[in-house]
C-alpha cells in the first residue's frame, strides 16, 4: 500500500475562502469605516478619562 499523494497547493475556491476569513479577522486599517471607528473609539476613551 503506497501513500496517496497529497497536493501541496490549494484550489482557487479554498484560496478565496481563506482570503475572506483573513479579511474578516483582520479588516483593512485605512478604509473610511475603519478610520471612523477608530476616531469614535478615541473620542469615547477621552470622554471616559475626563469623567
Amino acid at each position: 500500500m503506497s501513500k496517496p499523494t497529497v497536493p501541496n497547493t490549494i484550489t482557487d475556491r479554498q484560496h478565496a475562502e481563506l482570503a475572506r476569513r483573513a479579511q474578516k479577522a483582520n479588516p483593512q486599517m485605512f478604509t473610511p469605516e475603519a478610520i471612523r471607528q477608530r476616531l469614535a473609539s478615541q473620542a469615547q476613551q477621552r470622554k471616559a478619562e475626563q469623567s
